[in-house]
């Protein structure tokens, strides 16, 4: 006979588990009653799962101080919230669901037992299901976040308003760089910003309310040191560079002339931290601070800048500037480089670069001339090269009969580089005319003129310190001037010129 006191009896971890049952019964339902809630309950926990790793790994790239990388920050701070919201909104629609159908039985429902075969299958199919829609929705959000960065989405599908920024980009310097990586660059706060700012710049495309032209410079615009740097070193010592700018008179045989200049690039010579810098990139130098305060959005009417160096405070101003107003801003690559992707050439710059390079058939007699007039009387159209090679007809047949005869035997050509020249440059539907952007790396203006613009903004006499000191205008402290519009410079500084020709 079985001793009574060897059967099992209730204990106290008997009646908590019994309790925990009981609470984990009354409660399933909300995660497990039907398909939807159980999707929602599987992408949730698996998505907490790797939000939990990823505030790790965040934690530990803050503690070691090493860059995030901006794919994954986009995963941590944009997909996978995303991915929790969209499996919460599940679990919502799942419990609706239990809900309605808990009024219409007129009973709760209750968990499945957990051993059954039933249990087993309905879970096997929904995690399946829930990983491949796990994996698809990844794969889409990952192409999303490509497409969206790339130069035809910036350029062509939500912003054709950047028509013109596009054109430039394509034919500029930095043509193989991504609109983003100097736009928006690495990291997700500056990724989270710009596409905020995006999903107004679409509104304001939608509904026709944006400026014409774009309004410049950006003033949103991402640091350079955050951009520009990553590639360019500014505070490296470059030296001198010899560059050879190709001119042609406006006389009937075009004549070609060449101005060269020695431009001091400068940087620190040595250790940064031992010597001074020299030269154009003393600016940008780390021990060098210079601070502007600025009157138009433009940041052309400069009046007033502090100098600060290892050697103090200089302060420069107009004697009749008004005191509070204006904006202040820290000197930078693109005070300078204001332009550096999206040049528009002025007429008399892009007439010298296509006859330099062939484009344009020097051997036309008074191409030079009446091309930059052309250029600045006809606006581009449907068929701009019609209208040109029009216009070009008409003013030779009045001013050089004798030379029609050799414009007509090279007028297509003719008309469809200069078509295209005014179509990269003028875009009158944006209301950009020649010399609409300014470039501060030109000293003319609009019309080919020597302007003060550019260096000559700080570098002027209105600018004084208390001493009556004024910011240097020696230009030999940039650029040394080796030849001046030379029609036969060889030889001249020991350079060959044909060195310099295309």
């Amino acid at each position: 006979m079985t001793d009574p006191t060897d059967r099992p009896s209730t204990t106290d971890a008997d009646e908590s588990t019994s309790r925990f049952q009981a609470w984990f019964k009354a409660r399933l339902p909300i995660f497990w009653d039907n398909g939807i809630a159980a999707a929602g309950s599987v992408i949730g926990v698996v998505t907490l799962a790797l939000l939990g790793l990823m505030l790790l790994l965040f934690v530990a790239n803050t503690i070691t101080g090493r860059d995030s990388n901006p794919y994954v920050d986009l995963v941590g701070f944009l997909v996978l919230p995303a991915i929790l919201a969209f499996a919460v909104v599940l679990l919502v629609i799942g419990n609706v669901v239990r809900r309605r159908r808990e009024r219409t039985e007129g009973r709760s429902h209750t968990v499945l037992d957990i051993t059954s075969g039933r249990f087993v299958r309905r879970a096997v199919t929904v995690v399946g299901i829930c990983l491949v829609a796990f994996v698809g929705l990844g794969m889409f959000s990952f192409e999303a976040y490509h497409y969206t960065d790339s130069n035809q989405f910036c350029s062509t599908v939500c912003h054709e308003v950047m028509e013109p920024e596009a054109t430039t980009h394509a034919t500029s310097p930095h043509a193989n760089v991504k609109c983003v990586e100097c736009h928006i660059g690495p990291g997700a706060s500056w990724f989270v910003r710009a596409k905020l700012s995006g999903l107004r710049q679409v509104y304001a495309v939608l509904t026709d309310d944006f400026h014409r032209p774009i309004p410049t410079p950006v003033l949103n615009l991402r640091p350079a040191r955050e951009t520009c740097e990553v590639c360019h070193w500014p505070t490296q010592f470059h030296g001198s560079h010899l560059v050879a700018h190709p001119r042609f008179a406006g006389d009937r045989e075009n004549t070609e002339q060449t101005t060269a200049l020695v431009v001091h690039v400068g940087g620190p010579e040595g250790a940064a931290e031992t010597t001074e810098s020299s030269g154009i990139h003393w600016h940008v130098d780390p021990r060098n601070e210079v601070r502007y305060r600025h009157l138009d959005r433009k940041r052309q009417e400069i009046v007033e800048v502090v100098q600060t160096t290892p050697d103090g405070e200089v302060r420069y101003q107009l004697a009749d500037a008004p005191a509070d107003s204006g904006e202040w801003r820290t000197m930078d690559c693109l005070d300078c480089h204001n332009r550096p992707t999206h040049i528009y050439h002025l007429p008399h710059r892009a007439m010298d670069m296509a006859l330099s390079t062939g484009t344009l058939d020097a051997d036309v007699p008074w191409l030079r001339k009446e091309g930059e007039r052309v250029l600045r009387e006809v606006t581009p159209t449907d068929d701009t090269a019609a209208a040109i090679a029009v216009r070009l007809r008409e003013i030779y047949r009045e001013e050089h009969p004798d030379d029609l005869a050799a414009l007509e035997a090279a007028i297509e050509p003719t008309s469809r580089a200069l078509a295209d020249i005014l179509e990269r440059n003028v875009w009158p539907g944006m209301n950009i005319d020649w010399g609409t952007y300014e470039s501060n790396l030109s000293h003319f203006d609009a019309v080919g003129e020597f302007g003060d613009g550019g260096c000559f903004r700080c570098h002027n006499e209105m600018l004084e310190s208390d001493e009556g000191d004024v910011i240097s205008q020696d230009c030999e402290a940039c650029h040394a001037l080796v030849a001046m519009e030379e029609t036969d410079w060889d030889g001249i500084a020991g350079i060959d010129a044909a060195a310099f020709r295309p």
